[in-house]
């Protein structure tokens, strides 16, 4: 399929999401990501917020109008295994994704992203990241899929320079009377862990020294974070329910 239609200008932020991304980072003993349904009905604004470990939590909202939750499902399905794909999301900082999984026996949207590892290439503010982002079944994060009209987008995020499970993200996206509302949280510095156990027990002593951990995550890479998430959910918003009717189209024909 010819994507060029879909390759439209990143735009500016919505002034809401600047004015969130203008604020300083404030102080917070935030909730774990195990309780994110929780965290769902809460009504903690947009920001960045660090705890007393120097931890890092991220929230941004973003309001999708044309978009429904099956939408996003679809989305993380179809464009996991292709760079062309990755950076109509985000056109300037996404450059390369690909899957390593066999996904032909799956057959559902949500069965052919939970459980693959997704490897991209992305700059978060000036730097280029290698990552892992290993997607997850929503109990993990406490919640029971099918209570509602939403979906909730679960993730481990792995820095492929160091190996060090480094982040867990959560999209949550419910329908609401124009489209849906996504509200998107990253925990960063929360339970750092390394695959190798020799290497896993410095990391755990290293995560406890707050003076170690700025070397990792300061303010700035948070907001970075933060500006990064705003862009491309916005943008997407602005193409997916066209690009997903097109293609919806094309499978029927």
């Amino acid at each position: 399929m010819n994507l060029s239609k879909y390759k439209i200008p990143l735009g500016s932020l919505p002034a809401e999401a600047q004015e969130v991304a203008n604020q300083k980072t404030k102080e917070l003993e935030f909730i774990n990501y195990r309780f994110s349904p929780k965290l769902v009905q809460d009504d903690l604004e947009d920001g960045v917020y660090k705890d007393l470990n120097h931890s890092y939590f991220v929230k941004c909202t973003t309001r999708m109008d044309g978009v429904n939750p099956a939408m996003i499902d679809w989305w993380f399905d179809w464009h996991l295994p292709d760079s062309e794909r990755y950076k109509l999301w985000h056109p300037r900082d996404h450059i390369a994704s690909r899957l390593d999984n066999n996904r032909d026996h799956l057959v559902t949207n949500k069965e052919r992203y939970i459980g693959m590892d997704s490897y991209v290439e992305e700059y978060i503010g000036k730097k280029l990241f290698k990552l892992c982002i290993s997607f997850i079944e929503p109990s993990y994060f406490g919640f029971k899929e099918g209570e509602d009209n939403s979906t909730s987008v679960c993730a481990i995020v792995t820095d492929l320079s160091t190996g060090v499970k480094i982040a867990r993200l959560l999209h949550h996206v419910s329908e609401n009377h124009t489209g849906s509302l996504m509200k998107s949280y990253f925990w960063m510095g929360t339970e750092l862990s390394h695959p190798n156990p020799l290497k896993n027990w410095f990391v755990q002593k290293l995560s406890k020294l707050k003076l170690a951990k700025r070397f990792l995550l300061n303010d700035q890479s948070a907001k970075d974070l933060l500006i990064h998430c705003y862009e491309e959910m916005n943008h997407l918003s602005k193409f997916l329910p066209d690009l997903h009717k097109a293609l919806a189209k094309e499978d029927s024909s």
